[in-house]
C-alpha cells in the first residue's frame, strides 16, 4: 500500500507541476526522437483486403442486417437492441 501511495503522489506532483511534464516532452521530442523518422507500413492509397472475407460476408451479411444500427428509428444502438442504459440498478433506500 505504501508503494502505491508513493507512486500515486509522485505522479500527482508531476502532473500538477507542469514544468516537469513539459521538460519531459521537450527531451523526448528534441533528444530521444530527434533523428527518428516514422515510416508507416502502408501507404494512404492502400485499400483494405476485404477480399479475404468475401465468402464469409456473403454467407452472413443477410443474417447480420437486423443488427445494423438504424438512426432514423432509434436514438442509440443499445435502444435498438432493447437494452436499457444504465444496466446497473441500485435498490431504493428504505426509510
Amino acid at each position: 500500500m505504501a508503494r502505491a501511495k508513493v507512486q500515486a503522489l509522485t505522479l500527482l506532483d508531476l502532473f500538477l507541476d507542469g514544468q516537469t511534464v513539459d521538460a519531459a516532452w521537450e527531451y523526448f521530442n528534441e533528444v530521444q526522437t530527434a533523428e527518428t523518422v516514422y515510416t508507416p507500413f502502408i501507404s494512404p492509397t492502400d485499400e483494405p483486403a476485404i477480399f479475404l472475407n468475401e465468402d464469409i460476408m456473403g454467407q452472413w451479411r443477410e443474417r447480420m442486417r437486423p443488427y445494423y444500427y438504424d438512426p432514423t428509428q432509434f436514438g442509440t444502438y443499445l435502444e435498438q437492441l432493447g437494452i436499457e442504459y444504465p444496466t446497473i440498478r441500485t435498490p431504493p433506500i428504505s426509510q
